[in-house]
């Protein structure tokens, strides 16, 4: 009996918002087996990406103590993993199957894919810790699974579509998002002190986020089937900005990475400057540097893109 609830409370949290990802997609639904299989594939996900990190538990940049500590962790060694090995199984096993005909559908797969790895990931910690941390984990980590999941979903489903140059972008763009919601997410997590409490805050802006792209993703989806212009019918179509106006999303994507990097760095000082952290400063310091590397760049580049973008589009229109 006590297998069973734990089973039942591992489970039926994820299994209930993949069925609200299903639903928003009921336009055209996606066939069920594929859908199953992301699932189970994303469970495995889970195991390779606990295995990763154990391998780089023994590292001395994650045995530093304090919120620098808790920030390299999170950032380096359970994050980014974690959100790799979830985009990797769509990306690997969904995204040049035929029923990946739409927008919508990189959040269904993504989701489906987050939703597996938070599955088998929960039911080892419900084993682990009882009932109690699985009624916990049902408000806690299983809505941030599924609500980056769909976040960068909506992201893969756009780069799908896109042209060739963008396509690199928006990939990059879903996982840095995800990246740094997560990473943010386990830094307060395991910060074991008054900033924890912003986990509230944060998972109620993920949820926010989350259905948001829920909406665009459902919005995409009628547009492409249902729309009165012809193209939004096409396999190959574009999702076209309309004229005299730049992508809104370089602009969203780039100051989100851009603004996460800066509350990485003011929570990375802050653990710096806390006593009895002075050693492995040096250390501190250079994999902050690798870290934020790449997001930094992304949403200079995406930022220096949107201006661009905006000048030329205001110089098409005239004054």
């Amino acid at each position: 009996m006590y297998a069973l609830a734990v089973v039942a409370v591992s489970t039926i949290p994820g299994i209930a918002f993949m069925v609200l990802i299903l639903r928003m997609d009921r336009r055209e639904p996606e066939p069920l087996r594929l859908v199953a299989k992301v699932i189970g594939l994303g469970a495995a996900g889970a195991v390779v990406a606990a295995l990763v990190e154990l391998a780089l538990d023994a590292a001395p940049l994650f045995r530093l103590e304090g919120l620098a500590g808790a920030a390299a962790v999170s950032f380096i060694q359970i994050a980014p993993i974690e959100e790799a090995c979830k985009l990797a199984v769509v990306l690997l096993f969904a995204w040049g199957n035929p029923a990946f005909n739409e927008e919508n559908d990189g959040i269904v797969y993504v989701g489906a894919s987050a939703l597996g790895f938070a599955l088998l990931e929960n039911i080892l910690f419900v084993a682990r810790g009882g009932i109690g941390t699985g009624v916990l984990r049902a408000f806690t980590s299983i809505p941030l699974h599924l609500f980056t999941g769909i976040v960068a979903g909506l992201f893969i489903g756009r780069a799908k579509f896109a042209g060739a140059r963008a396509r690199p972008l928006l990939v990059l763009a879903g996982f840095g998002l995800a990246w740094l919601i997560h990473g943010l997410y386990d830094t307060l997590a395991l910060s074991q002190g008054a900033l924890a409490l912003l986990l509230l805050p944060l998972l109620a802006g993920l949820a926010a986020l989350g259905v948001v792209a829920l909406r665009k993703g459902r919005m995409a989806s009628l547009l492409r089937w249902d729309g009165p212009a012809p193209a939004a019918t096409s396999r190959t179509a574009v999702r076209r900005t309309p004229v005299g106006r730049a992508p809104r999303w370089m602009a969203v994507t780039s100051r989100i990475l851009l603004a996460g990097c800066a509350l990485f760095w003011i929570l990375l000082a802050v653990g710096i400057a806390e006593p009895g952290s002075s050693e492995g400063r040096a250390e501190t310091v250079l994999g902050g540097i690798l870290l934020t590397a790449i997001p930094a760049s992304l949403g200079t580049v995406l930022e220096v893109s949107y201006h661009k973008r905006k000048a030329r589009a205001a110089a098409r229109t005239g004054p």
